[in-house]
Formats: structure tokens, sequence, C-alpha cells
């Protein structure tokens, strides 16, 4: 049988096409999965589902442990650390109760301002600066009780941030620039510039693309800050990202479908070079 790839998106027609939802246990669906050369996952999977396609696959589109091991902010932290990348530093606790007893008995480390971050939330929403220990209280009601968060020691960002999105091995950067605040999300003012800061891009993608290949981070947009000459500070990965900056859905979905395409181009050329067994 020549070579073919699956596809579990009705909308990226391969040689082979399964519904999203096909049963995976079926043996059939086994055998095919494991004689392709690569599988194309469903848009949306599920932790469950994903291990399901995956132990059957040689190579698979896109990669997404790292989503599922590392969703939220506070567990990002613990992957920045492993991965050995420039983060600011950071305490997590298991509830806001917990928090507030340790601000109440030691203060902050870093002294003040510093940054306090729920676990979940996009935009900005669950992310709050902190300009003293009185600050804490309100924040605090505005986050789930039963849920872990982090405080943060201050970086200073200049009012801009950069926004790296990676799509496979292509690369998509710009800055979010706040004009002074402490956001720069485009959802609550930040403007976007695509262009400045050229090296600072350059770095920032750099450092972005090495942290995929170690990672194993296929889809995911990523924000920086340089607060001084060294390396770029990791601030969060998104998994779920604002489409504003690409240019809309549209652009996003183009993006997506040319990773696709270079992911297949690239493992039937590794296939074609490989010695015959034969």
């Amino acid at each position: 049988m020549p070579p073919y790839f699956v596809s579990f998106r009705t909308e990226i027609r391969m040689e082979e096409n399964l519904p999203p939802f096909t049963r995976i246990e079926d043996p059939g669906t086994i055998e095919l999965l494991r004689k392709a050369v690569g599988v194309l996952l469903p848009s949306n999977v599920s932790p469950w589902v994903y291990r399901s396609i995956t132990q059957h696959a040689k190579n698979w589109f896109p990669r997404l442990e790292a989503r599922f091991n590392f969703q939220g902010k506070t567990r990002q932290v613990h992957l920045f650390h492993r991965m050995g990348v420039r983060h600011p530093d950071s305490l997590v606790f298991k509830a806001p109760l917990r928090l507030q007893d340790y601000l109440n008995e030691h203060g902050s480390p870093w002294g003040y301002p510093i940054v306090l971050k729920g676990d979940l939330g996009g935009g900005g929403e669950t992310v709050f600066a902190i300009y003293g220990q009185e600050d804490v209280p309100k924040h605090l009601l505005n986050l789930p009780q039963d849920k872990p968060l982090l405080i943060q020691k201050w970086v200073e960002h200049g009012g801009k941030d950069l926004r790296v999105v990676i799509y496979g091995d292509q690369a998509v950067s710009y800055f979010r620039v706040g004009g002074g605040q402490f956001y720069n999300n485009i959802c609550r003012g930040g403007k976007l510039d695509h262009g400045g800061w050229p090296e600072l891009q350059q770095k920032g993608v750099s450092a972005v693309r090495s942290f995929c290949g170690r990672a194993g981070i296929d889809i995911a947009g990523f924000d920086l800050m340089f607060p001084d000459e060294g390396e770029p500070v990791f601030i969060e990965v998104n998994f779920h990202f604002g489409r504003k900056g690409l240019g809309g859905l549209k652009e996003h979905q183009r993006y997506v479908l040319r990773a696709i395409r270079s992911w297949r181009d690239h493992l039937m050329t590794t296939r074609l070079s490989q010695p015959s067994t034969g």
C-alpha cells in the first residue's frame, strides 16, 4: 500500500479520512493509524481521545502534550523552569486564602509592586497589578476561591510586550503597545506594532522556536518582555489566543493550513530520504 496520511478534520482531506468522533478502539481504525505516515488530529480533541489516537500513530499534528500537562498559569511556571528559560520569580498558592495568609505573615518577597495572577482567564481578566498589600483583598474576590493562583516579581516591560505565535515551523510576531499602562492587551486598548523593534522581535522568535522544539509545541501564542539587554522573559503561553494581531480568523486558518502542509511535506521528505528496508 502506498504511503498515506489520516485526517480527522472533515475540512482537510487526505488519503484516508475519518470523522472526528470515530471509535478509535476499532481494530480496523487502529491498523489504519499504525500504518499511516502521519495523523492529523481533530480540531477539538480531549486528552482522552488524544491519548487514544497517539498511542497508535507514528507521527501526528499538532502535538498537545504540553497543552494538556501545563494548562494554566501556575503550571506554566513549572514548564518555564523545566525548559530553563528566563521567567519572572513566582510563588504559587493552592487557593486565595493561602496567598493572603502568606502575605499577612511574610509580606511580598520582592516588595511592591508585584503581579497577581489567577490560574485561568485570557485578555488580562485575571491579572492584576498590586501596588501595596492593601490592594490584595479586593482582587482576590475576583478569583475562584478553590483554584490555584500566583504572585510574580514585577517586570519593567517599557509599555510593550511581544506576542510570538508558532504554527509548526512558522512564526508570526508583533508587539502590543500599551502606552505606558500596565495592560498591553489589545482588548484593553493596546495597539499593534508588527514592524517595531525588529531586533527584539528576531530575538524573541528565536527563543520561542527553541522553546517549542524542546517542549514539543506546534501551535501556541507566547508573551515575552524585554526589561534589559538579556534574554527575553517568558511571561505566558497561550494555547488559545486572540486573532486580531494575525489579521483575523481567516488568516489564522491559513497559517494552520500552511503548518499542516509543511508538516506533511517534511514527513514525506524524511521518508523518501531513508534507506529502503525491503
